[in-house]
């Protein structure tokens, strides 16, 4: 398995933010992309709407690309379909790794210990999950956390308003809440708002801003050399090669991307290809 891809999705383009910190990690590596775009925004969807868009894109990540190993940047996804995961990947021979954005972090506010209030800014379905407050407790993290529910930001970022009125006004609230209850830093969790950091750096001065995409990019290359997954042979590249696909809208997915200010490296056109399965006999089609 250890010449096989590397799987990455997310709802949207937010995960391109944790595919280039992956990129420069892990050089020699190739990954696959796959942003649900048809679906997206995920925070905003049910728990069994999110489920099945989770096993619909696990199961095109195996079935088409056999990924070695599958790195999921949706926050939602992670926290709302956790139990997936674990299902998925108890069922595969050998256990195929995940790279979730929640336990990377949550372990380094454990061993660190610098903060005692940090505060979360997620989607309505993250904040609901109490997937990032669970899994302190169960690392009996001595951190205070407050949750803060930022509905519709993630959507407003997908369509390349990062810039715009209507984005900075959702912001100034959303950190002006942050900032009364005196987090000392904030957690961004939601791919897609590390677009807007120097945005919210801005707004609170007073915290430091922690991106999840960080911890992800050194988790996987932990991972990959305990299960002795990573690629033995040096491509000598600087950064690692990528195939991107979406499930919709591939032309505003590529437009809006290349104006990010963390754009993923030799961003090209997404192939358009449809992952809900059916009773075919190939188990998905490429348009």
């Amino acid at each position: 398995m250890a010449p096989h891809p590397i799987g990455i999705f997310d709802s949207g383009l937010g995960g391109l933010r944790v595919l280039d910190r992956l990129m420069h990690t892990l050089p020699d590596e190739h990954f696959v992309y796959l942003g649900d775009t048809l679906h997206m925004p995920y925070g905003q969807k049910t728990q069994a709407e999110v489920e099945q868009y989770v096993e619909d894109c696990l199961h095109w990540l195996f079935t088409v690309h056999q990924v070695k190993m599958v790195v999921v940047a949706c926050n939602t996804a992670a926290s709302v379909a956790a139990h997936v995961f674990e299902r998925e990947s108890a069922q595969r021979q050998p256990a195929v790794p995940f790279v979730d954005p929640v336990t990377p972090i949550c372990r380094w506010l454990k061993t660190d210990a610098r903060y005692s209030h940090v505060g979360l800014m997620a989607t309505p379905a993250t904040v609901a999950s109490h997937r990032y407050p669970k899994l302190l407790t169960d690392l009996q993290a001595d951190v205070r956390l407050t949750q803060l529910a930022c509905g519709n930001l993630a959507t407003v970022i997908e369509e390349g308003g990062g810039n715009t009125a209507a984005c900075a006004e959702l912001l100034a609230g959303f950190t002006g809440i942050l900032s009364a209850q005196q987090v000392e830093a904030v957690i961004l969790g939601c791919t897609h708002y590390p677009y807007v950091m120097d945005q919210i750096a801005a707004l609170m001065p007073e915290a430091e801003i922690l991106d999840p995409a960080v911890f992800m990019a050194l988790e996987a290359k932990r991972l990959l050399a305990e299960t002795a997954l990573a690629n033995p042979q040096s491509t000598g590249r600087d950064v690692a090669s990528v195939d991107y696909f979406v499930t919709a809208a591939p032309d505003q997915f590529y437009e809006t991307s290349r104006r990010m200010p963390f754009q993923a490296l030799a961003m090209k056109q997404p192939t358009v290809v449809s992952i809900a399965r059916t009773p075919s006999v190939e188990p998905f089609s490429v348009q």
